[in-house]
């Protein structure tokens, strides 16, 4: 590792009020299915009254239940609610809410197909401030081989919504990816998200930029950069990591487009490992290149230092994608 220096700047409030920032459309979206269904209840291990569930909490305390620092508590909890009728959703930190929740979210939820939403809040590098324990870059991989879960990661706050909605039409175990504190918009309205099916958020034909997350925001950024450079992208939210959208890749890679892959994630085991599976399975050869992160360990400093030290940058997308469409 550099011994190069990090500036730390703390961004974060200890107060009360929030722990960290973000996640205001959580509590708004919350509010209005409460308001449209009786069976919505709000499950948060030990977040206490932050900006995604303190409105929530005002306007409904009696659908909502602090399990304090028993993340797999709350999932199970949840799972029984769900089965005694009611349309949960659990709010966990990303750290904490695959990774130490496994079992349960596997056993209680997914095999029983309960209506469970658990939603991944400050995931990828949003925490990285309070140290590498806090980094969330493996949750797709633990989660992806479980029976019946179904997994998205929102790309921005109008992504969100959609998916939590979706969540309790669909009644199926879903678990969500809350957006990245660094994401741009990238929809201008409530996306009509179909289940495991990838969106098409731009139309090019030199080079398709395949996002999830704060991927799908990056790669919109360098779609821009790129046409400015006579170089045309497709642009394609994985939306959804489980069920998976193999045919829009496939069908890409089929018609000779050269695919960068961006996530904030371990790109060993996340979207890259998944759109080579995919392609591998079927015998399709394709040009690939990955843009996330590594597999090791990571420095710890706030989030846009952490993603510049590792690449997950705009710039690297334009260069990447510049190296495949000049091929």
């Amino acid at each position: 590792m550099s011994s190069e220096s990090i500036e730390m700047v703390d961004p974060f409030s200890y107060t009360s009020a929030a722990e960290v920032e973000g996640g205001a459309i959580i509590g708004r979206t919350l509010i209005e299915l409460a308001h449209e269904r009786d069976d919505i209840v709000l499950i948060a291990p030990d977040i206490g009254r932050g900006p995604a569930t303190m409105s929530f909490i005002e306007a409904f305390p009696d659908r909502y239940i602090d399990t304090g620092i028993a993340e797999a508590n709350s999932v199970s909890i949840a799972a029984g609610l769900a089965a005694s009728g009611y349309r949960p959703f659990v709010f966990g930190i990303g750290a904490f809410l695959a990774p130490k929740c496994a079992e349960q979210i596997r056993t209680d939820v997914a095999a029983n197909r309960l209506p469970v939403t658990l939603i991944s809040a400050w995931g990828g590098l949003d925490m990285g401030y309070f140290g590498a324990s806090h980094h969330s870059l493996e949750d797709i991989s633990i989660l992806r081989g479980m029976p019946h879960l179904s997994i998205a990661s929102a790309a921005d706050n109008a992504a969100m919504r959609s998916l939590m909605r979706a969540g309790v039409a669909d009644g199926l175990p879903l678990y969500i990816r809350a957006p990245s504190s660094a994401a741009l918009d990238v929809y201008k309205g409530s996306p009509p998200f179909v289940r495991g099916a990838a969106n098409v958020v731009v139309t090019g034909k030199d080079v398709a930029l395949i996002g999830t997350g704060l991927g799908t925001s990056l790669c919109v950024q360098a779609a821009a950069a790129l046409q400015e450079s006579g170089v045309s992208a497709t642009v394609i939210d994985m939306v959804y990591l489980k069920p998976f959208d193999g045919e829009t890749l496939c069908r890409l890679a089929g018609e000779g487009y050269g695919l960068v892959i961006v996530e904030e994630h371990n790109t060993s085991a996340g979207l890259a490992s998944l759109v080579a599976e995919t392609l591998g399975r079927r015998g399709i050869a394709a040009r690939l290149e990955a843009v996330g992160l590594p597999d090791d360990d990571l420095a710890v400093a706030v989030p846009q230092q952490l993603l510049d030290r590792y690449g997950l940058t705009v710039e690297a997308i334009v260069s990447k994608a510049q190296g495949l469409s000049s091929r």
